[in-house]
């Protein structure tokens, strides 16, 4: 398993094959009688049993990797800052669409008609409209829709099938 001895300190190199001496995982704590033997637990089950967890100082999450921490702090320290009307978001794409709420401005048009949105994913959504595949279906009138959203909402107004 590992062919350069000189990763391995000659201490340990000269102690005899079934020492009572125990080589311990500092990560599961599991103990074997040789280095190679823990040398191979290192590689072939501790790297994916006995990972580090990295532990969020705001709340009790843990992530197995600093940059997934990193990423959800943000969602405790807000730092992008509307500086319009100070509400705070975790990510500048999300001020970004925020910002679009004071300015009107809406950048994704439909190519089938004349609506507009402020964010890509509205657009996706009303783009569903336009699709031959309407999977939701009225249980009362069989009238189908693109969207689960728009048969609650045919739902909610009252639908009431012709008698």
């Amino acid at each position: 398993l590992l062919e350069d001895k000189s990763l391995i300190p000659s201490s340990l190199l000269s102690l005899p094959h079934h020492s009572q001496e125990k080589f311990e995982c500092f990560d599961c704590h599991k103990a074997y009688y040789t280095f190679s033997g823990l040398a191979k637990h290192k590689q072939l089950h501790c790297e994916w049993q006995c990972h580090r967890y990295f532990n969020c100082k705001y709340c009790d999450k843990e992530y197995v990797s600093l940059g997934a921490l990193k990423m959800h702090i943000r969602t405790h320290t807000l730092p992008c800052v509307c500086k319009l009307c100070g509400k705070a978001f975790s990510r500048p794409w999300l001020l970004q669409g925020h910002i679009r709420t004071h300015t009107g401005e809406k950048p994704f048009s439909c190519p089938h008609c004349s609506r507009a949105f402020a964010d890509r994913s509205n657009l996706r959504a009303h783009l569903q409209t336009h699709s031959d595949v309407k999977k939701y279906q009225c249980k009362s009138c069989s009238k189908t829709f693109s969207r689960i959203s728009l048969l609650s909402k045919h739902e909610e107004a009252g639908c009431c099938p012709l008698s």
